[in-house]
């Protein structure tokens, strides 16, 4: 069944182009849930509609860091392999339709903010979207052997322990949301921004 899965070595160009189309069109559609009610008269009543768009603001820039931070972390991923095979693309594929979930969950937590529902889908949603990436490492790094030579064991143990840390940190928020919603807020925060400040877990030795 593996070697049924694994077609030979395949270009890495449209994966990695498809991908980027694909995160290109979440980013906006997160984007498009900033947005103010119609007519508005004086600037109290624009005030006061600002401050109540404040929750889907906040729920949006928590999602683009979290998108941002794949989009990152997918291209020095990609950089570190040799080519690709149908399994990684299929992988990803999946991959990117944990992605495509993120905007539904953001909008409601916009809506809702605080509330258990939507904290549980979007942590739901991010922890997912993190396994997915975890597994595709695991795939091109021990089972289909799809990385560059320079990287020994050691790095890829490295990388892939790494991987896995955010989709046990989400599910963790997942379950914070039923028992403590302020700390499943803060795992929503934190998780992005630790991600976004550390360094890329396999730097390409080629650029």
């Amino acid at each position: 069944m593996i070697a049924a899965f694994r077609t030979g070595p395949i270009s890495k160009n449209r994966l990695e182009a498809f991908t980027d189309g694909v995160i290109a069109i979440v980013v906006t559609l997160l984007a498009l849930e900033l947005k103010l009610p119609e007519g508005l008269h004086g600037d109290a009543a624009i005030w006061k509609a600002l401050e109540q768009a404040a929750p889907a603001a906040a729920a949006w820039v928590v999602s683009f860091l979290f998108v941002l931070v794949l989009w990152v972390n997918h291209h020095f991923f990609i950089a570190s392999l040799r080519h690709a095979d149908r399994g990684l693309l299929w992988l990803n594929g999946l991959f990117l339709l944990c992605v495509t979930a993120t905007p539904f969950p953001t909008a409601l937590a916009g809506a809702y903010p605080g509330s258990t529902p939507p904290l549980f889908l979007i942590s739901l949603s991010m922890g997912a979207t993190s396994l997915m990436f975890a597994i595709m490492r695991f795939y091109a790094s021990f089972v289909s052997k799809l990385t560059r030579e320079y990287l020994t064991r050691a790095d890829l143990k490295r990388a892939m322990a790494m991987s896995a840390i955010a989709p046990a940190l989400y599910m963790l928020s997942a379950f914070m949301a039923f028992i403590w919603k302020p700390g499943s807020l803060i795992l929503l925060t934190f998780v992005p921004a630790v991600f976004f400040l550390r360094s890329p877990a396999l730097p390409p030795a080629e650029a």
